[in-house]
C-alpha cells in the first residue's frame, strides 16, 4: 500500500516543539473464542446484568436487549461474586475510604463493569456485522488497559459536572457527535458509557486548561494513554459497534488531527472513515428502509438512529478538511451518499410519541448543479439544525473546488477549463440562494443572532470563501502574463480581504466552539496576502497599508487557534519563516512559479517549499 503523505513538512516536525508522542505497540487482536468469550446457552449477556432486569437467555438476541435494539455481549471472564481469592481489598478500603466519598452517586457502571463491552446503542448485527474472523476485539487485554485507564482517575463530583457543562457550551458544537438537547438528560439517565464519558472530561479538561484539584492527576499522560490504546482494530470493531464506541473513535481522531499533526493523525482519520463505510453509515436512510425486515433495526429508536446520522456527518467532516488540507483524494464520494441531512426532531428531547411529523428527508444531490437547491428547505427549519446542515453544504461546496485543484496538479490544465467555469455558476448560486445578511462578517442583531451562532455562521462563510479563494488561484495558475491574469489575481486579493474582514470580528471566547480546521483557510489567506504586499505591480501606497493590517489581523487570529491546538502553532511557525525568506518584491514569473507549487495548505511539498530559497522560484 502506498505510503501516505504527511501533511507536515519535516522542518516543522512536531518532535521539534517536544509535543511529539511515541505510541506502545499495539496489541495483536485474537477471535472471540481464543479469549474464551464464547457465550454459553445458560449466561445472562451483560446488558440485563447492568439493567437489573431479567434475561430470557434467548440466541442470539434476548428479548430485552432486542426490545431496546441492543446486540448480547459477554464478559470474556466470568467474575465471581465479591472480591477475587488473594484480593487486599478489605485492607484498601480503609486507605481509599476518602476517595470513595468524593466520588458521585449517580454515575451508571462501576470500572469493573465498564472493562467489557458497553450497553450502548449498536447497530444490529446484519448491518454491523464485521467479520468476527479478522475484526474481532481482544476482550481481555481491552479489559486491562481500560481498567487501568480508569483507576487512574481521581476526579471530584463537581469536576466532573463541570467539565461535562463545558463540553456542552464550549466543544460540541465543534464536535456533533450528540444531540445537545438530549446531552444533559442522557448523561443523567446514564446512557453513555462510562468510558466515553472518561474521554470527554479528560479532551475537555485539556482544552480549557482545567486543573484537577488531585495533585496526582496527570492529564497529559491520561491522553497519551487514551489515543495509544483507542485502535480502530481493537477498540471499536467487533461483531457489533456500540454507537459510544465509535463516539469515543471520533472524538480521538479529531483531538488527534489538531493536536499532534502527522501521518498517523492523517491514516485515524482514514480508518475512522472507512470502517462508517463499512458498518453502512454513508446509506443509512436506505438501511432504515428496510427495517420492516430487519428486527434488530426496526428495535432502534428513532432518537439512536438520529445519533447514528450526527456521526456519520461529522465522519464527513473530518474526511473533507483533512484531505483537503493535505490534497489527497476523499475516501467519501458524497455523489452517492444515502444518509439524509439533520432534521429538527433529533434535537428535539420529548418523546418520540408527542414530536411533530417528520419533514421530508434532503440527500446530497448527484449533480453538483443541484447543490443549491438544499439551501431554502434547510434555512427553513430550526437555527441549530439549519446551520448545522449548512455547514455541510458549504464543506461539499469546497470539496468540489478542491477535486479541480487536483485535477490541475495532473498536469490537466486544458481539461479543467469548463470544470472551472461550472465551480464559479455552482458557487454563485449557491451563494445567492443563501437568505439575506447571512454573508455579513457583522452580528445580524437585528434578527437576535446569538454570539456562537454568529461564530458558526462564519465558519459557513469561511468555507465559501475559501472555495472562491481557490478558484482563483487555479485561474491564475492556468493564464498567461497579461489582463486577465490581473483579473484573477486581483480576485485572490478581493477574497482575502473578506477572509480577514471576518477575522476582524472574531471574538475569541469562541474558539473552541468552532471547527478548528479553519486555520487551513486563514493560513492560505495570510500567504496569498504577503504575495500582494510585496507584489511588484502593487504601487498604491493606501493599499500596502491596509495589506499589512489585514496580514496582522490574520496572524493574530491564527495565533488565538495555536494557543490551543498544535497545528495552528506549526502554521504561524511556517507563516513567520516564509515572511523571512520572501521579502519581494515578486513579478509574474515568481507568482506563477509558486502557483505552480501550491497543492493544498498542508502538502508536504507546498510547506516544504513555504522554507525555499527564492533565487529558486525559478527552477
Amino acid at each position: 500500500m502506498q505510503e501516505p503523505p504527511s501533511p507536515i513538512a519535516p522542518a516543522l516536525d512536531v518532535a521539534a516543539e517536544g509535543l511529539q508522542w511515541s505510541p506502545p505497540e499495539p496489541v495483536e487482536p485474537k477471535h472471540p473464542s481464543e479469549s474464551g468469550s464464547v457465550p454459553s446457552g445458560s449466561r445472562v449477556c451483560d446488558n440485563c446484568i447492568w439493567k437489573k432486569v431479567k434475561c430470557d437467555l434467548r440466541r442470539p438476541t434476548c428479548s430485552p436487549c432486542l426490545q431496546r435494539g441492543y446486540t448480547c455481549t459477554y464478559s470474556s471472564i466470568r467474575r465471581r461474586p465479591g472480591p477475587a481469592r488473594g484480593s487486599r481489598r478489605g485492607a484498601r478500603r480503609a486507605n481509599t475510604s476518602h476517595a470513595r466519598q468524593r466520588r458521585p452517586v449517580d454515575r451508571g457502571p462501576s470500572d469493573e463493569e465498564e472493562s467489557s463491552t458497553v450497553e450502548n446503542a449498536s447497530l444490529p448485527r446484519s448491518v454491523a456485522s464485521c467479520g468476527s474472523d479478522t475484526l474481532a476485539i481482544s476482550e481481555s487485554s481491552q479489559e486491562n488497559r481500560r481498567t487501568e485507564h480508569s483507576t487512574r482517575l481521581d476526579i471530584l463530583p463537581e469536576e466532573e459536572e463541570y467539565l461535562l457543562e463545558k463540553f456542552l457550551d464550549m466543544v460540541l458544537d465543534a464536535v456533533p457527535i450528540f444531540s445537545k438537547a438530549r446531552f444533559l438528560p442522557s448523561l443523567k439517565d446514564s446512557l453513555y458509557s462510562r468510558d466515553l464519558v472518561l474521554t470527554l472530561l479528560i479532551l475537555t479538561a485539556k482544552l480549557t486548561s482545567f486543573k484537577f484539584a488531585s495533585d496526582s492527576f496527570d492529564l497529559d499522560s491520561l491522553i497519551d494513554l487514551t489515543l495509544s490504546s483507542g485502535s480502530l482494530q481493537e477498540d471499536v470493531c467487533g461483531d457489533s459497534i456500540s454507537l459510544d464506541q465509535f463516539r469515543k473513535a471520533c472524538l480521538l481522531a479529531f483531538y488527534e488531527f489538531h493536536q499532534f499533526p502527522g501521518q498517523q493523525a492523517w491514516m485515524r482519520v482514514g480508518k475512522l472513515t472507512r470502517l462508517a463505510y463499512w458498518i453502512g453509515l454513508d446509506r443509512l436512510d436506505r438501511l432504515e428502509s428496510f427495517g420492516a425486515h430487519d428486527r434488530g433495526l426496526s428495535a432502534m429508536s428513532r432518537h439512536d438512529i438520529e445519533d447514528w446520522r450526527l456521526v456519520w456527518w461529522f465522519v464527513y467532516r473530518l474526511d473533507t478538511y483533512a484531505n483537503l488540507s493535505s490534497g489527497t483524494p476523499y475516501l467519501i464520494d458524497e455523489r452517492i451518499v444515502q444518509t439524509a441531512l439533520a432534521f429538527d426532531e433529533q434535537l428535539d428531547c420529548r418523546p418520540e410519541s408527542q414530536q411533530r411529523p417528520q419533514k421530508p428527508k434532503l440527500f446530497l444531490p448527484f449533480h453538483p448543479d443541484s447543490l443549491w437547491e438544499l439551501v431554502p428547505p434547510v434555512t427553513s427549519d430550526s437555527h441549530g439544525t439549519s446551520l448545522f446542515n449548512l455547514h455541510i453544504i458549504t464543506a461539499t461546496a469546497t470539496r468540489q473546488v478542491g477535486r479541480a485543484l487536483q485535477l490541475h496538479m495532473l498536469g490537466l490544465s486544458g481539461e479543467t477549463m469548463a470544470p472551472r467555469s461550472d465551480l464559479e455558476r455552482r458557487l454563485s448560486a449557491l451563494r445567492l440562494a443563501l437568505p439575506r445578511n447571512y454573508l455579513n462578517p457583522m452580528r445580524n442583531a437585528f434578527v437576535n443572532e446569538t454570539r456562537s451562532s454568529h461564530h458558526a455562521r462564519l465558519i459557513t462563510v469561511l468555507h465559501l470563501l475559501m472555495a472562491r479563494l481557490l478558484i482563483s488561484l487555479l485561474s491564475c495558475a492556468s493564464l498567461g502574463e497579461g489582463d486577465e491574469w490581473l483579473l484573477s489575481w486581483q480576485q485572490v486579493l478581493e477574497t482575502c480581504q473578506d477572509i480577514a474582514s471576518i477575522s476582524e470580528q472574531w471574538n475569541s471566547a469562541f474558539s473552541l466552539s468552532v471547527d478548528p480546521a479553519v486555520v487551513f483557510i486563514i493560513f492560505t489567506a495570510l500567504i496569498f496576502v504577503h504575495l500582494h504586499k510585496n507584489f511588484a505591480g502593487l504601487t498604491n501606497p493606501t493599499l500596502h497599508s491596509n495589506l499589512e493590517h489585514y496580514q496582522m489581523v490574520l496572524l493574530l487570529l491564527l495565533e488565538q487557534f495555536a494557543s490551543t491546538w498544535t497545528l495552528p502553532r506549526l502554521l504561524v511557525l511556517s507563516f513567520k519563516g516564509f515572511r523571512e525568506l520572501m521579502v519581494g518584491p515578486f513579478s509574474y514569473s515568481h507568482i506563477r512559479g509558486i502557483l505552480a507549487r501550491f497543492e493544498a495548505p498542508l502538502h508536504p511539498r507546498w510547506l516544504q517549499f513555504l522554507s525555499t530559497d527564492p533565487a529558486d522560484l525559478d527552477a
